[in-house]
This record gives structure tokens, C-alpha cells and sequence, in this order.
């Protein structure tokens, strides 16, 4: 596994709470902006996307609602205060580790 596989596997979820912090958002939406906000170079398949929005809804941080577009079902997943909360910890935690990695490189 490339070094950057690793590190998108552990960032995910930041991002898409992240994403969810700012609207509400279906999960083809969440992996094209994810795609379009990177220059394509962060790509994530619904497939991969699916089992972390799931496990955020089983935490009670996201909730979803589905609206009826063009005839057509589509869940909406919306990030709860809890989720907010939630997703404030995480980014804390991913800037002190991005920092303390820093210092380690000399940046």
C-alpha cells in the first residue's frame, strides 16, 4: 500500500465530517466534492464511503433524511451537534499531530 493510501485511509473521516459541518450532503455528492476540492488527487468510491458514514450514524453524530429529486430517493446525511462536537475533536487532534510531525521533519 502507497504511503498516500495510508494516509487517506486515516483522513476520511476528518474530511467528510468536515464536509458535512458545512451542508448537508448525499454520498455520490461527498465523493465528487472530496475529488473536485483536491484536483482529483483524493479520490474515494462510494464503496469506501459507505461502511464511515454507517459507522458515524451508529455513533449518533450523523443522521440521515432522504429527499425525493427527479423522481428518485436520496439519503442526505446531516452532521448532529454531537457530530460537530465530534468532528472539532478530531481536527484538534489532526493539527497537533500534523504540528508534532512537522517539528519531527524539521519544517
Amino acid at each position: 500500500m502507497a504511503f498516500k493510501d495510508n494516509v487517506k485511509k486515516g483522513t476520511t473521516e476528518l474530511l467528510v465530517l468536515s464536509l458535512l459541518n458545512n451542508e448537508d450532503m448525499y454520498g455520490y455528492q461527498i465523493c465528487q466534492t472530496l475529488a473536485e476540492k483536491s484536483n482529483h488527487i483524493y479520490m474515494i468510491s462510494e464503496g469506501s464511503l459507505y461502511p464511515i458514514l454507517y459507522r458515524l450514524s451508529q455513533a449518533g453524530y450523523v443522521t440521515e433524511h432522504v429527499e425525493l429529486v427527479k423522481r428518485r430517493s436520496r439519503v442526505y446525511y446531516h452532521l448532529e451537534e454531537t457530530g460537530q462536537n465530534y468532528f472539532q475533536q478530531c481536527l484538534k487532534e489532526y493539527r497537533m499531530l500534523i504540528s508534532s510531525i512537522s517539528e519531527i521533519l524539521g519544517e
